[in-house]
């Protein structure tokens, strides 16, 4: 079950990144809730973080880029059979935990698809798609003001 809290205007432990976007969904395991966020830095890429994991174990809260996401995603030589090892290298000498909780994440952002009743296996959306959901958050538009 997916709740989302969508914050267009919001303060941030980052003042580099405006947050778009807070919400969570079930780990791929089942065994816990992920929460994470979506943010546009100052040159207007998006960004995703993981915040939080209510089934304990260490992950890694890096802001990494959906660009380098689609980057390393569409570079696998099987892209409609994915697992979460093939995001292990954005998290070098990090948790291990925080690939499988970024693919949670991606999947409940509509960014893959989960195939079957396979929880590990994974397909990316097609390329084209992948870029509009990459691009859709900056065509939002942002208030200038900030909540007190």
């Amino acid at each position: 079950m997916s709740q989302t809290k969508t914050n267009p205007c919001t303060t941030q432990t980052n003042p580099n990144k405006l947050i778009l976007k807070t919400s969570s969904c079930d780990a791929l395991s089942g065994n816990g809730t992920i929460g994470y966020e979506l943010s546009l830095d100052s040159k207007k890429s998006l960004h995703i973080r993981i915040t939080s994991n209510s089934g304990g174990g260490y992950f890694s809260n890096e802001s990494i880029a959906l660009t380098d996401i689609e980057g390393i995603l569409f570079s696998q030589a099987d892209t409609s059979r994915l697992t979460s090892t093939a995001l292990q290298i954005l998290f070098k000498g990090k948790s291990v935990n925080t690939p499988a909780f970024l693919m949670a994440a991606l999947r409940n952002e509509g960014f893959v698809k989960p195939i079957g009743e396979l929880k590990r296996y994974h397909q990316c959306i097609d390329a084209k798609s992948f870029k509009a959901l990459i691009r859709k958050p900056q065509k939002l538009t942002i208030s200038a003001t900030t909540n007190p």
